[in-house]
C-alpha cells in the first residue's frame, strides 16, 4: 500500500460512487485553485485523489457529505499512484425528455413526451453577456449551459424540465460530447412547444 492510499484512507473523507452497484471508497477533495479569479466558479470547481481500487470515470457522480460532484477527468496521478480526479460540485436536478409516438390497445397512435430519466444531477450556469464574451460558441437563444453525464444519451431536441412552475421546460439546442470524456456540454433554450 502507497503512503498516498494510507494517507487517503486514514484522512479521506467517505464517497459514493452512484453507479449498480454502489461502490464506497474514500477521496481526499479540495476547491480547485484554478477557480480563484471567478466568483461563479469558486463553489463549483474541485479536485483531489480517490483510491485507485474505486475504478472511477469520467461522468460519474460522486457523494460526498450529502453533496454530489459530477466527475470530468480520471488520469493516474503518478506522484501518488492513485487517481486524480477534477469534478463540478452539482446545482440541478433534471428531467430528460423525448417526444415520441406509441400505439394504444386500439391501434390509436399517441404522441407524447416522454420521461426517459429523472433525477439527473448536473452542473448549470445561467448565460450572462459576461459569459458570452469568453464562449463564442453559444447559440443566440441559449438561456442555460448544463454539464450532464454523457451516459444519458442526451439528443438535440430533446426536453429538460429543470426547476418548478409553469416556465420550467427547456429545447436542447447544442451538444458539445467531444471536450470531456464522459460528460456532455448541453444548451437550452426556452421550449415553446406544446405538451
Amino acid at each position: 500500500m502507497s503512503y498516498a492510499s494510507k494517507l487517503i484512507n486514514a484522512r479521506g473523507q467517505d464517497c459514493t460512487i452512484n453507479r449498480t452497484p454502489t461502490i464506497t471508497t474514500k477521496a481526499s477533495i479540495k476547491r480547485s485553485t484554478k477557480s480563484a479569479n471567478n466568483l461563479g466558479n469558486r463553489e463549483a470547481l474541485w479536485e483531489g485523489l480517490i483510491l485507485r481500487s474505486a475504478n472511477a470515470l469520467s461522468g460519474e457522480i460522486l457523494t460526498i457529505n450529502n453533496d454530489k460532484y459530477l466527475l470530468q477527468t480520471i488520469s493516474n496521478d503518478f506522484a501518488s499512484s492513485e487517481d486524480e480526479f477534477f469534478a463540478v460540485k452539482t446545482n440541478a436536478i433534471l428531467i430528460q425528455k423525448r417526444y415520441g409516438e406509441t400505439v394504444d390497445g386500439n391501434g390509436n397512435v399517441i404522441q407524447a413526451w416522454n420521461e426517459l430519466e429523472t433525477n439527473i444531477y448536473g452542473y448549470g450556469e445561467i448565460v450572462t453577456y459576461t459569459l458570452r464574451q469568453y464562449d463564442m460558441g453559444l447559440l443566440p437563444q441559449t438561456r442555460y449551459i448544463f454539464q450532464v453525464p454523457k451516459i444519458l444519451g442526451i439528443v438535440e431536441l430533446d426536453r429538460i424540465v429543470y426547476g418548478t412552475g409553469d416556465n420550467n421546460k427547456y429545447q436542447v439546442e447544442s451538444i458539445d460530447d467531444i471536450a470531456l470524456q464522459g460528460v456532455v456540454r448541453i444548451q437550452l433554450s426556452k421550449d415553446m412547444r406544446p405538451d
